[in-house]
This record gives C-alpha cells, structure tokens and sequence, in this order.
C-alpha cells in the first residue's frame, strides 16, 4: 500500500500544513544569514510543497522530492515553480545546491516495500558532497526517548483521521495504524495506511553527521516554531575548506 494515497495527503495538507508554514520563518533566517539567499533548495520529503512555496516567495529555486505522487500532484499546484521528483529521500540523486531540509520526520520514514528505513550515514555522506563550503542541512527526526504509545484523532468538516501509535523500543521501531474517512457525496470512503518509523538516538545522528563534515546543533524547535515532544531539528553546516 502506497503511503500518503490521495485522500490521506489531502489531509496532510489542510489540516497539518501548519507544520511547514511554522518552521519556513526560522529556515529562511538561517538560509540568509548563511549567504544562501537565492540558491538552490533541495527539500527531501516534499508533501504538498508548502515549504517550497516559502522558498519561492523568496527567491530561491526549489526541488521537491517525494514518492507520495499524490503528494505532488498537490504541490504541482502550490508550488507551480518548483522542480517535482517522484523519489525515496534515500534513493534520489541529488544536484549540487545550496542547501538540503526534509521536514516533518521525512527521514524516520522506511521507503514504501521496505520495512526499515535505511541507515542515515550514507545519505549524510551523499548531501554533504552535493553541498558547497557552508552550505545548510536542516532536517528534523523523531528520536528515542519514552516509548509512545497511544491512540489520537482529528477531525474536520470534510475528513477524520484516527491513529494509532506503537513502539518497539528493542527494534528501535514505531508504527502508525491510520485509518482514514474523507467525505464523498452523502457518504464517507474509508482507507487505512500503516507508517513504519526508524527511531533514531541523537547522539549518533550527530556523530554521522560530524563524520561526514558537518557542523551541527540539535534544537526543539525552529525559530518560534516548538516541536512535538522527542522531535528534533539538525541544524548541520558543511565546513568550510582551509
């Protein structure tokens, strides 16, 4: 079953947009004040190109990668502009540009057929050659802490979403059941997804990232914008040479 199938990106889009409008203010910030301004943004994760109509707006090129194609067929229409790849973030082969994000735990993800995501390491390796001296890696990640596990829902006029969160911490593994209702007509079409995370222990994604040439600080938030308890934002630099 293919993740984020066109009613549960739908969903994503109205009623967790916030997310990426939350984080854009603090991400711009750090692209400027790193001497970014107007380079390329290679954003991993895409989802319906919220984040990538910020970049726009502010005068960057931006290439959104996703393998939820219904996810871009949404962000074909919020970001017109941006470049669109139908990709794994593990998979994708990445252009030299200025910088790289992958908001909203795109990395905790494991690729659709796989039932663990990859080890981060190689990508971190594969970004920081893609990267000039200076360039910005910003990423956020669910990482290990008290185990999670509980039911939640939302709902909207439209739709209803209800989730159910377990976690193995020996395999250092969540999953998300989710099932979901969006309104057709008179009637409500029922789907299901299930999401497998890799849980991640901070102090070894930031080993990684030193290893291969990163500067990096972990916050809780972004700007103004507070994450969900055991979410972390990376905020790595690749050094400069000399």
């Amino acid at each position: 079953m293919p993740l984020y199938g066109a009613d549960l990106a739908l969903i994503h889009h109205e009623g967790f947009g916030d997310f990426a409008r939350g984080a854009a203010p603090a991400l711009l910030r750090a692209l400027h004040d790193a001497g970014l301004d107007g380079g390329l943004v290679v954003d991993l994760g895409c989802g319906s190109g919220i984040w990538l109509r910020e970049l726009l707006r502010a005068g960057h090129a931006a290439v959104g990668v996703d393998a939820s194609r219904a996810m871009l067929a949404l962000a074909r229409t919020v970001a017109p502009a941006a470049t669109l790849r139908a990709a794994s973030a593990f998979d994708f082969v990445l252009p030299p540009c200025a910088a790289v994000t992958a908001l909203g735990e795109a990395l905790n993800y494991a690729p659709e057929g796989r039932q663990n995501a990859p080890a981060l390491g190689p990508l971190f390796r594969r970004v920081a050659r893609a990267l000039p001296p200076g360039g910005l890696f910003v990423f956020d990640l669910l990482v290990a802490g008290k185990p999670m596990n509980y039911r939640t829902w939302t709902t909207a006029a439209e739709w209803a979403v209800l989730i159910e969160v377990a976690e193995d911490v020996k395999r250092g593994v969540l999953r998300r059941d989710i099932t979901i209702f969006r309104r057709r007509g008179a009637q409500y079409r029922r789907s299901q997804e299930r999401h497998t995370l890799r849980v991640h222990d901070r102090r070894s994604i930031e080993r990684e990232l030193r290893r291969a040439g990163f500067s990096v600080r972990a916050t809780r938030r972004y700007g103004d914008y507070v994450l969900a308890p055991r979410r972390l934002a990376f905020w790595a630099r690749r050094a400069r040479s000399g």
